[in-house]
C-alpha cells in the first residue's frame, strides 16, 4: 500500500469505524481535496524524483511497518520524441516493485512491475512462480524500465519486457491531477540491511531531442515542493468497517471500495475489531510458505510476503504488524495470533504455547488487515480467489486457508491455549457467542 499524502504518526481519540475502506488512499474524498495544491499553476513538465519514507516517518494510508515507500511524479503526457526511463538496482529485500497511478483519486491504479517480472541488464527470468525470489537478477544487479504512455495490455503475454505502462496521455490538469505517480515499494529488508535494502532509490531520467534530465535536477523543483507540502499537510481517514461482536474477515474488493494507490501485487482481507466486545482478539490461519533468504534452499513458496497489521480507527495509522518472518507455527501447521492491551495479556499468550502476541493499540476500535503479496500460480490460499467473489464465504473460496478470528477472554484463553489453536479458537467462539 502506498500513501504519498501523509502525516506523522499520531494517537487520535477513539471513534467507531464506518463507511467504506479507502485502503492506501493518498487523498480521501474530502473538501480538502479541492485545495490540494493551492498556488500550483499547471502540471509538471519533467517530473519529481522519488520521495522516500517509512511508516515511522509518514504514518497514514494503511502502511505496513516493515515497508519503505517512494513516490515520484511524472507528466500527464509527453511531447513527441520524449521518453522517461527508470534505472535501479535489485535491493536485498523480500520484495520490491514499481507501479503507476493516475492522479489522486479512487481507483487510480494503472500498472505494476513486480521484481519477479523485471529482468536485469544481463539477466534472464527463469521461473514463472512470482512467489519465489526474483530470478531475473541478483541483489546489486542493475535494471532499466521504460515508461510507456498507454494502458497495459489485457493479455499479460502481450506485455513488452521491462516496460511499466502509465496510461494514455492526458492534457487537462486539475487541482488533484497535475501529475501521474510512480511508486517504489520495498518490503522486509534482509537482516542487517538498511530500510532500502542496501541500494539507492531508483533514478528517473527524462530524455528528449535536447538531451537528458535527471529528475533530481528537475526544472519542476518549485512545483515538486508544493506537491510535497500538500502531502505533508494531508492524512487518510480510516473509513472502514463498523465493528460488531460477530467479528470476521472479508475480502477488500478494489472496484467496489474505490481504493486509491493500492499495491497491484497485493490482495487483502479485513476485519473491524473493538475492545467493546472482547479484550483479546485471536486469529488462526494456516501457514503459508514464504521464500527463505538466499543461498538457502527450501520448499517452493506459496506467497512472497504475508502480514497481519493493526490500524487505528481514525487516520489509518499502523499500530504494528506481524510478518511471516519469525512467526511461531503450531504442530498442526497453523499460526495463532493474539492481540490485547498489555495489562489484559493472558499469561499463556506466549511462545511456549505457540502464540504470537502483540499489544493492542491506543484506540479501542481498530482495523485488522491480512496482506498477501504475489501468490504462486494455482495456490489454493490465493486471496485473489476471495477478492474475485467477495460475497462468497471464505471457507468456500480459500478452503483450509480461510482465516478464523474471534474475541476471547483471559480465563478461556489460558484454559485452552495448551490444547492447541484449533481447540482454543473453538472455545473462544463459543464464549463469544453467549
Amino acid at each position: 500500500m502506498i500513501q504519498p499524502i501523509c502525516a506523522v504518526r499520531t494517537r487520535p481519540a477513539t471513534v467507531l469505524l464506518s463507511g467504506l475502506l479507502t485502503l492506501g488512499a493518498a487523498l480521501a474524498a474530502t473538501p480538502v481535496q479541492a485545495q490540494l495544491l493551492p498556488g500550483l499553476s499547471g502540471a509538471v513538465t519533467v517530473g519529481c524524483p522519488f520521495r522516500v519514507y517509512t511508516a515511522e516517518q509518514k504514518n497514514t494510508g494503511f502502511l505496513d511497518d516493515t515497508a519503505t515507500y517512494g513516490v515520484a511524479q511524472i507528466p500527464l503526457s509527453l511531447p513527441a520524441g520524449a521518453s522517461i526511463r527508470i534505472e535501479g538496482k535489485y535491493p536485498k529485500v523480500r520484495y520490491f516493485s514499481l507501479q503507476s497511478y493516475d492522479g489522486a483519486k479512487g481507483g487510480n491504479f494503472i500498472d505494476a512491475m513486480a521484481d519477479a517480472r523485471i529482468k536485469s541488464i544481463n539477466g534472464v527470468i527463469t521461473t514463472p512462480n512470482v512467489a519465489e525470489l526474483p530470478t531475473g537478477g541478483a541483489p546489486g544487479d542493475s535494471y532499466t524500465l521504460t515508461l510507456r504512455y498507454q494502458n497495459p495490455p489485457s493479455n499479460p503475454a502481450q506485455r513488452l519486457p521491462n516496460v511499466l505502462y502509465v496510461g494514455t496521455p492526458v492534457t487537462k490538469a486539475l487541482p488533484t491531477r497535475v501529475a501521474r505517480q510512480i511508486s517504489y515499494r520495498i518490503y522486509l529488508p534482509n537482516p542487517g540491511q538498511s530500510f532500502l535494502g542496501g541500494e539507492e532509490v531508483p533514478r528517473l531520467i527524462y530524455s528528449d531531442r535536447s538531451g537528458e534530465i535527471d529528475f533530481r535536477k528537475t526544472p519542476d523543483a518549485k512545483k515538486c515542493a508544493r506537491i510535497e507540502a500538500a502531502s505533508d499537510a494531508s492524512q487518510t481517514p480510516n473509513l472502514g468497517l463498523l465493528p460488531n461482536r460477530n467479528i470476521a474477515f472479508e475480502p477488500i474488493a478494489r472496484t467496489a471500495d474505490k481504493i486509491a494507490y493500492p499495491n497491484g501485487d497485493s490482495n487483502y482481507l479485513r476485519a473491524g475489531a473493538s475492545q467493546l466486545y472482547g479484550k483479546i482478539v485471536v486469529v488462526r490461519a494456516k501457514r503459508m510458505v514464504t521464500p527463505l533468504l538466499p543461498p538457502l534452499v527450501g520448499p517452493t513458496a506459496d506467497v512472497r510476503y504475508l502480514s497481519l497489521c493493526q490500524y487505528q480507527s481514525i487516520n489509518s495509522s499502523v499500530v504494528s504488524c506481524f510478518t511471516d518472518r519469525g512467526l511461531i507455527v503450531q504442530p498442526d501447521d497453523y499460526v495463532v495470533y493474539a492481540m490485547s492491551p498489555t495489562k489484559e495479556r493472558p499469561s499463556r499468550a506466549v511462545a511456549k504455547y505457540g502464540i504470537n502476541w502483540q499489544p493492542w493499540g491506543d484506540t479501542p476500535a481498530q482495523m485488522l488487515i491480512l496482506r498477501q503479496i504475489l501468490a504462486a500460480p494455482g495456490f489454493a490460499g490465493d486471496y485473489a480467489r476471495a477478492v474475485a467473489r467477495p460475497t462468497t464465504a471464505l471457507t468456500t473460496t480459500l478452503g483450509a486457508y480461510a482465516p478464523e478470528v474471534s474475541y476471547c477472554d483471559a480465563d478461556t484463553f489460558n484454559a485452552y491455549a495448551p490444547s492447541g489453536g484449533e481447540v482454543l479458537m473453538a472455545a473462544c467462539k463459543l464464549v463469544n457467542a453467549r
